[in-house]
């Protein structure tokens, strides 16, 4: 009797996407996975069911050759976060076509996952790169409802223990502190706009950490939490930065958008970059060329972001064909320093070296 390709996998005990890579002779899992199974299905007497090559797509489901990509925050369509995404976006959708998948972008403004049941079934997608502003265990708890195998983009939560590729932020933090404090400077401060992003709350707490490793204190007249974005961080900054004595000798951006506000707002008070304030952007955005002067930053490899995303979302659904076992990876992404023209050395700093 004539059975399904999802009831052959219920059969073998791997999904269905393992399935039909395995009968539409696709990559995506390992030579000795796919032999082991493709001996079993014959023993099985469903050797029919294996295609010829070149017949791979015409009768399978386009649900089990369907990569998405979830978006499920409002910050995603904000200006601010806007510019960094796509790069990551082209790099999955290149890895995924390269493999054989289709690639769909997906918007569920949803908090709490409530929406996750109405919006995506359980056969739609053979895998999901989920992008949300915040990770709680509610949310997990719905994407794990969904039985679809899925990887976090940037967001990262201990309590959630969900899969996650991320940008790290504590060496990207620590190298700039390092690099700033190499060039002499001791009063170093860090500008935040107080959005809940996990990423932006962890390049936060880092800073502190960086600061210990380095051998200074966090001085809290230096350190801005919520400046807030745009024009009102411009405002904010500007009616700060009138006492002086608030303005450190060099300061770490939460990104590299937030530049625009700081630049403003120090021209604003008279302040030059960067003969009096040195400044390190962070995620090493277009922008960074077209300030005046180009800001030093902390590149993130966007696209090979995108790419690593989709690897290790084919491991998983790789995995989860063969064991039952369930294994929490988190895959983090170096960023590295690009020197332009927004720091100078501070003498200060460099004279109580030399006189060590």
């Amino acid at each position: 009797m004539a059975i399904k390709s999802k009831e052959l996998a219920g059969l073998l005990g791997v999904s269905a996407a393992t399935m039909s890579l395995v009968l539409n002779h696709k990559p995506g899992i390992s030579d000795e996975l796919r032999s082991s199974l493709l001996e079993r299905i014959r023993e099985m007497g469903y050797g029919y069911m294996i295609r010829e090559e070149g017949q791979a797509e015409k009768a399978e489901p386009a649900s089990d050759r369907t990569i998405a990509y979830l978006v499920l925050s409002e910050y995603h369509d904000d200006v601010e976060e806007a510019a960094f995404f796509p790069k990551v976006i082209e790099g999955a959708e290149r890895e995924a076509r390269k493999r054989g998948y289709r690639f769909t972008i997906l918007h569920v403004y949803d908090e709490n996952g409530e929406k996750l049941r109405e919006s995506i079934g359980k056969e739609q997608f053979a895998g999901m790169l989920v992008y949300a502003a915040q990770i709680c265990e509610e949310m997990k708890e719905a994407l794990d409802a969904l039985e679809i195998p899925y990887i976090l983009i940037d967001c990262y939560c201990p309590l959630a223990g969900a899969n996650a590729v991320t940008v790290n932020n504590r060496q990207g933090i620590f190298t700039a502190v390092k690099y700033l404090y190499d060039k002499g400077h001791r009063r170093i401060g860090y500008i935040g706009s107080g959005r809940p992003l996990c990423s932006l709350v962890e390049r936060r707490k880092s800073f502190r950490y960086a600061m210990e490793e380095v051998g200074l204190t966090e001085d809290p007249r230096f350190c801005v939490e919520e400046a807030g974005t745009g024009q009102d961080a411009q405002e904010y900054l500007e009616e700060l930065w009138k006492d002086t004595a608030l303005v450190p000798s060099a300061m770490v951006l939460e990104n590299d958008l937030m530049a625009i506000a700081v630049y403003r707002a120090l021209k604003g008070r008279g302040l030059r970059i960067p003969e009096d304030v040195s400044v390190v952007g962070f995620d090493g955005r277009s922008i960074c060329s077209m300030l005046e002067p180009a800001l030093t930053t902390l590149r993130v490899p966007r696209r090979e972001m995108g790419r690593l995303l989709v690897m290790l979302l084919l491991q998983k659904i790789e995995l989860q064909g063969r064991t039952a076992e369930q294994v929490t990876v988190r895959l983090e992404i170096d960023a590295e320093l690009v020197e332009m023209d927004s720091v100078k050395e501070c003498r200060e700093g460099l004279i109580n070296i030399n006189n060590l």
